[in-house]
């Protein structure tokens, strides 16, 4: 189904064609899992959101306009919202970087890439991750919305459901608060010269 738009996949699948079901499942159940791990630190809390984010997409795809966006833009911000749900009802318990790296499955694709392979590329692997733990959940989620999915500030903002003012504020403060913990370190100070650049807002 490679050659079929959102739209028509979901048509499909509206209409019975489990192929296309599985089609929307296989096509973004990877990026899915990157994004929830990176939410939420925890390899099974995560699975846990991505099945319940795609059993209820599934179960409203009459709901899905493809005229608003992508089937992933609509998937991406019920998965967020489910995060929010189980970081409220139980305490995260941090996951290694190497525990992701053996979930995930790497790829050339940066919207499917793992976690691991994203830190790395800002060579800022291990100390980053680390310290994207210890900031503050809001920001921490601007973050990864803002730099690991490449959104614009105005989506951010629909997603996390504040202002666009705030949106930005998030990602300001959260690259503060990463500051802040890299330069603890003679490695953090090489490791914040090179995510603070890479990450320099426009």
């Amino acid at each position: 189904m490679a050659d079929l738009t959102d739209g028509e996949i979901v048509a499909r699948a509206l209409a019975g064609d489990e192929g296309a079901q599985r089609a929307l499942y296989e096509t973004h159940y990877v990026a899915a899992f990157r994004l929830a791990c990176l939410l939420l630190q925890d390899t099974c809390d995560a699975e846990e959101a991505v099945q319940d984010a795609f059993v209820y997409v599934l179960r409203n795809l009459h709901r899905y306009d493809s005229d608003r966006g992508s089937f992933w833009a609509w998937l991406r911000v019920v998965l967020v919202s489910r995060c929010h749900n189980r970081r409220r009802r139980r305490q995260v318990h941090l996951v290694s970087l190497e525990g992701l790296e053996v979930v995930a499955q790497p790829s050339s694709d940066p919207q499917t890439s793992d976690p691991a392979s994203v830190l790395e590329k800002l060579g800022a692997r291990r100390v980053v991750w680390e310290a994207l733990q210890r900031i503050s959940p809001a920001s921490r989620d601007a973050l990864v919305l803002r730099y690991y999915e490449g959104l614009p500030y105005a989506e951010i903002a629909e997603i996390l459901d504040c202002s666009h003012d705030a949106a930005r504020a998030r990602v300001a403060y959260g690259k503060v608060q990463l500051r802040r913990l890299l330069v603890a370190s003679e490695e953090g100070e090489v490791c914040v010269g090179s995510i603070v650049r890479a990450t320099k807002m426009t």
